[in-house]
């Protein structure tokens, strides 16, 4: 295998020189190195559910949307169909909508609360399954 013709600058200060496949190992490792480091700044700290509740009440299930959101829609919907009581508040319009979005620091809607557990976006199955292991669905949607 070849050298690269480009010096590399080693611990001695001396001028080494690197094959390609090792080069392309070390570019491998630098990028994996780097989005390690991007994905542990991305990574949210945990939320104070109990603040969250202070600010929106006892009701098991809480929806936070918003007038405009179709998936907030979609989840208002499937909520409805399945016979499940909840409160909902709006993060543009309530000042309580606005305080619990600032809380969960949430960058979306909806955001769906079963009981201390945090649902963020659409996703009916995953709450379909939250609700009725929380005793949440009436008898006959189970």
């Amino acid at each position: 295998m070849p050298w690269t013709s480009a010096p590399v600058t080693g611990a001695a200060g001396d001028a080494v020189r690197i094959r390609p496949l090792a080069r392309r190992f070390a570019l491998v490792l630098a990028a994996g190195a780097a989005f390690a480091a991007l994905a542990a700044c991305t990574r949210q700290a945990p939320v104070d559910v109990s603040a969250v509740r202070a600010v929106v009440g006892d009701e098991p299930v809480v929806l936070l949307s918003a007038t405009w959101c179709g998936y907030c829609k979609k989840l208002r919907a499937d909520l409805d169909r399945w016979g499940v009581r909840y409160r909902e508040y709006d993060v543009e319009g309530s000042p309580e909508g606005e305080r619990a979005a600032a809380l969960l620091r949430s960058s979306g809607v909806p955001v769906l609360l079963v009981r201390e557990r945090r649902f963020v976006g659409y996703v009916p199955q995953q709450i379909h399954q939250s609700l009725s292991e929380a005793g949440l669905l009436p008898a006959s949607v189970h």
